[in-house]
């Protein structure tokens, strides 16, 4: 649509590349640098600029600036107690590019110490301007992380100030924060110790909400802790309140309104508002024209509506920002029929919805597009007009209904990790089948781990989490380190099906973690990385890795699996069986095994009558659950006393606790 041009100039080297975007800025007369390329021949730099109009495609940029102050393209300001909040702040912005922070150290002017600068750039550039103490970022709108406004950590000497709404006697800061985390209103807390300066204040735990959700001000203050609440954690105990209310109008305190396309986008935005507890969304037969596809965040001192009205085509319902699951800021649904009206960023042709959705994505101010494939909107090519769009708020202004449009959402909120956390096909669903034998492709992450002594034989299990990285228990390496002697059968289901012709895979290097002695003492997790990749198949498969955001789901539907003896005194099974465990809390685990001290990073599951357990054999496998059709990998078989005995819960190593680990070997 729009022309590029490419110029080429010639710079003598000592002008540094940040003069040399302020002059280039002025030479190319508003136009956007979407490109500058700097090359250095002798003393001269040759710098190859590609300009157009305002649209720039960008990548993930983590780097932080030390003593660095961005200039300009001011948005709005804040209050947070570190510069990473105040990078989660700018991310979960509508349209915060780059920020910059004054921390404590901060001297020069001590009243805006703990100042989070949220700013803009059409280029995703500002000046830089050296500032002791200064710390600038940027957005990780386009990353390919998972996005999460959880922040656990708390700020030892620092008061964050907000209308104390609540305030009562505390054992602890602990204690505190989950007071905070288990209430509607609460936005963040500060605790004074029992040795605070004031005796009237000690071991109080103030609760303080602000319509920002963010502190007024932070002053430091000695002997109190302050932090936020841990509800996006999914920590909250509060009920998860998912039910859609149709015809019924929520009535309470309005908070503020959008225009959404159902009510998924507005329970969304509810969710992630600060203050909004619950919603009204109208839809497009609402009898009022100005207010169809209206979405109204309201909150109340109750936390509840104060009335429910029946109300024709109404919808209501609640944030969830209390559930104990994950719910990204984003939403990947397209909408037929519905033109989303917004600035206009650039119209560019695309080859089908789908691929003006992924532009959108890949533009960083582009929030949201709506698609033209009408004839007369599409070229030669039968490529169509893509409007790329935006707004101060980061919704549309306007949904505007009729024939042929077609509109969604930027997915630059939906990224999750390209890693091996989760590369299971998510469309695909395990069948589950009774009894204890297995089923072919029933669990195709399994594996067979044989070594050979003085004879090949079956020793562990492992799971398959990428297509060359096996996950499986420390224990199964001791005095047996050297990956000459192993081989990893996969998509098995019998031992006896194993013959000297059975492809397998060689083990090329075998990664246990540094801090394992024995397993009873944790850390009992180690590697294998295979000799060559693995083409997945329907009997080879990953398992997902359960995430740091979502570790505090309550799985309830759980198996364990393996090849392991049937009793203490047994055989391998031929056949890979499997059997369902319930889980266990760290608490109830610790008091069957009084006479241990189970380490933090484990899991237990079992039952109490025993009878149904991992034996020998099993070490290794894994402990998979299942949550909403994915299947994770939450446990690797560990330890236990005896097999399946009454009051002697199996012990698995936590996975989601390792996750670190595992990602820093694996990639």
């Amino acid at each position: 649509m729009w022309p590029w041009t490419v110029t080429v100039l010639l710079v003598p080297s000592f002008i540094s590349s940040e003069i040399l975007f302020l002059l280039l800025q002025v030479m190319t007369r508003g136009c956007l640098i979407t490109e500058a390329r700097y090359l250095q021949i002798s003393e001269w730099n040759i710098s190859l600029i590609h300009s157009s109009r305002p649209t720039i495609y960008s990548e993930c940029v983590t780097q932080i600036y030390e003593n660095t102050y961005f200039q300009g393209g001011d948005l709005s300001t804040v209050f947070t107690p570190s510069a990473n909040y105040c990078q989660i702040v700018c991310t979960y912005h509508p349209t915060c590019l780059l920020f910059t922070y004054l921390p404590v150290t901060w001297t020069k002017d001590p009243a805006k110490r703990f100042s989070c600068y949220l700013k803009d750039s059409d280029t995703e550039m500002l000046p830089k301007v050296d500032m002791e103490g200064a710390v600038s970022g940027h957005s990780l709108k386009q990353c390919n992380i998972k996005i999460s406004a959880c922040s656990p950590d708390v700020h030892i000497g620092l008061d964050m100030e907000g209308e104390n709404y609540d305030v009562t006697v505390a054992e602890s800061y602990q204690q505190c924060q989950k007071r905070c985390t288990n209430d509607d209103h609460c936005h963040f807390f500060t605790y004074a110790s029992k040795t605070f300066h004031n005796a009237s204040f000690r071991e109080k735990c103030f609760l303080k909400h602000t319509r920002l959700g963010t502190p007024t001000s932070i002053r430091v203050l000695d002997e109190v802790v302050s932090g936020f609440s841990l509800k996006p954690c999914q920590l909250s105990e509060i009920d998860c309140k998912m039910d859609l209310f149709e015809h019924q109008e929520f009535s309470g305190m309005n908070v503020t309104s959008f225009f959404t396309p159902d009510t998924s986008v507005c329970q969304t935005i509810c969710t992630y508002f600060p203050n909004c507890l619950f919603f009204t969304f109208f839809t497009k037969e609402w009898q009022i024209a100005s207010q169809r596809n209206l979405c109204l965040l309201m909150t109340s001192t109750s936390g509840t509506p104060e009335a429910l009205t029946l109300r024709e085509n109404a919808i209501s319902g609640f944030g969830l920002l209390n559930c104990r699951r994950y719910f990204p800021a984003c939403n990947s649904r397209t909408y037929v029929h519905m033109n989303f009206l917004g600035d206009e960023l650039n119209v560019t042709y695309t080859k089908g919805h789908k691929a003006c959705q992924q532009v959108c994505t890949d533009m960083i101010r582009c929030q949201f597009f709506t698609y033209f494939p009408l004839q007369d909107s599409c070229n030669e090519e039968r490529k169509c007009e893509c409007h790329l769009r935006m707004s101060s708020n980061g919704s549309p202004v306007e949904i505007k209904h009729g024939p042929g449009r077609i509109s969604g959402y930027s997915l630059r909120l939906c990224k999750k990790k390209a890693s091996t956390v989760c590369m299971q096909h998510s469309s695909r669903t395990i069948r589950i089948v009774g009894g204890t034998d297995s089923s072919p492709g029933e669990w195709p992450w399994q594996v067979s781990l044989h070594v050979k002594l003085f004879r090949r034989r079956h020793h562990c299990g492992g799971s398959i989490i990428s297509n060359q990285w096996i996950l499986t228990a420390a224990h199964c390496f001791m005095s047996r380190q050297n990956p000459n002697i192993w081989r990893v059968y996969a998509g098995i289901l019998k031992q006896s099906e194993i013959k000297e012709d059975t492809p397998f895979f060689k083990v090329e290097e075998i990664i246990i973690h540094p801090r394992y002695t024995y397993a009873q003492t944790g850390y009992d997790i180690a590697l294998l990385k295979l000799d060559k990749p693995m083409n997945f198949t329907d009997l080879q498969l990953p398992i997902c890795l359960p995430s740091k955001e979502e570790a505090n789901i309550l799985y309830t539907d759980c198996w364990v699996i393996g090849w392991g003896y049937r009793k203490e005194r047994g055989l391998v099974e031929d056949i890979l069986q499997k059997v369902t465990v319930p889980l266990m809390s760290k608490e109830e685990c610790q008091a069957r095994y009084r006479k241990r001290r189970l380490d933090d990073n484990v899991i237990c599951a079992g039952y109490d009558e025993g009878g149904r357990d991992a034996c020998k054999g099993d070490s290794g496998g894994p402990l998979s659950c299942k949550h909403e059709e994915v299947w994770y990998l939450v446990g690797i078989t560990s330890w236990g006393e005896g097999c399946a005995r009454p009051r002697q819960p199996g012990v698995y190593t936590k996975v989601v606790d390792y996750l670190d680990w595992i990602l820093e070997k694996t990639t």
